[in-house]
């Protein structure tokens, strides 16, 4: 039975902040704005281009802010406008590190975006019409329009969002009801305490993940967990969780093994159905 997909609505209020370097006399001159010459123009021409561009590229996400719970949340994000034009030092800080990742990914995708059309920002120049690194700073601050948070209700502190497996162990990746990430192994004799990760960046930077990650953005499918109900095996997977694409759906897929062999059983299109089901305690710890 197929369910219906429930969008998640992003509003998103970006305010740029330029923390011009000792030696930037002009600021960097975003797409859109090369007819204004005065720094307090360049920079709100840039404040307007960029928040639109930012949105364009975090409404990507949209599909998975259901699954993931981010319903408000607020972070700085910290980036340079390099002297070759392009988007790097990126840092996002604040209290929710999938938010973090979500404000991270909108300029790493917008880079790519700009790499593929073979684009770069004007850069800031110095007194010697030199360019030079701007760093700068933006604040962002996300609302979803669902407001309902179930996971208050859950009979558990922490999900299982991702499963990754090694050769010596498997390892699940949980968030918590205040969205901290953690990873614990198991080796089959005992579970054990890996680590804690500020974002999902920080995360994919590292093995196995980094190798889990990038497997999953070229199949579309990711490992949620594995477990039994009713004496029967289920397997839970992620599809198009990775996706840049907002018309790509974000679908929790459950299989059931059947004479030694996995077969799909069913598809939920949103959080909130799959949390009604019965397969949802299989991802509590």
């Amino acid at each position: 039975m197929k369910k219906y997909f429930l969008l998640v609505t992003l509003l998103l209020n970006v305010f740029l902040i330029a923390q011009m370097a000792s030696s930037a006399k002009k600021m960097p001159i975003y797409f859109g704005c090369e007819t204004n010459t005065e720094n307090k123009a360049l920079v709100a021409c840039m404040n307007a281009n960029l928040n639109h561009d930012i949105q364009t590229q975090v409404s990507y996400f949209s599909n998975i802010a259901d699954y993931l719970q981010v319903q408000n949340a607020k972070s700085k994000l910290r980036f340079t406008i390099s002297k070759e034009g392009k988007f790097g030092d990126l840092y996002a800080e604040g209290q929710n590190p999938i938010f973090n990742s979500v404000a991270m990914s909108s300029l790493i995708l917008l880079q790519d975006k700009m790499d593929k059309a073979n684009l770069t920002i004007q850069p800031g120049k110095d007194e010697n019409d030199n360019p030079v690194d701007v760093i700068m700073s933006l604040p962002l601050r996300y609302e979803s329009e669902n407001k309902e948070n179930d996971f208050d209700k859950f009979p558990a502190y922490e999900r299982v969002l991702f499963t990754v497996k090694t050769d010596e162990e498997t390892i699940e990746i949980r968030i918590d009801k205040v969205f901290n990430l953690k990873t614990y192994g198991n080796n089959g004799d005992r579970q054990y305490y890996l680590g804690k990760f500020s974002n999902l960046f920080e995360l994919a930077s590292v093995d196995p993940y980094a190798e889990a990650f990038e497997s999953g953005f070229k199949s579309g499918l990711i490992d949620v967990t594995t477990g039994l109900i009713d004496g029967k095996e289920y397997h839970i997977e992620l599809k198009n969780f990775f996706e840049n694409d907002p018309n790509a759906e974000v679908l929790i897929i459950v299989y059931r093994e059947e004479n030694g062999s996995w077969a799909e059983y069913y598809e939920y299109k949103t959080k909130k159905e799959f949390n009604q089901s019965k397969f949802a305690k299989l991802t509590y710890r």
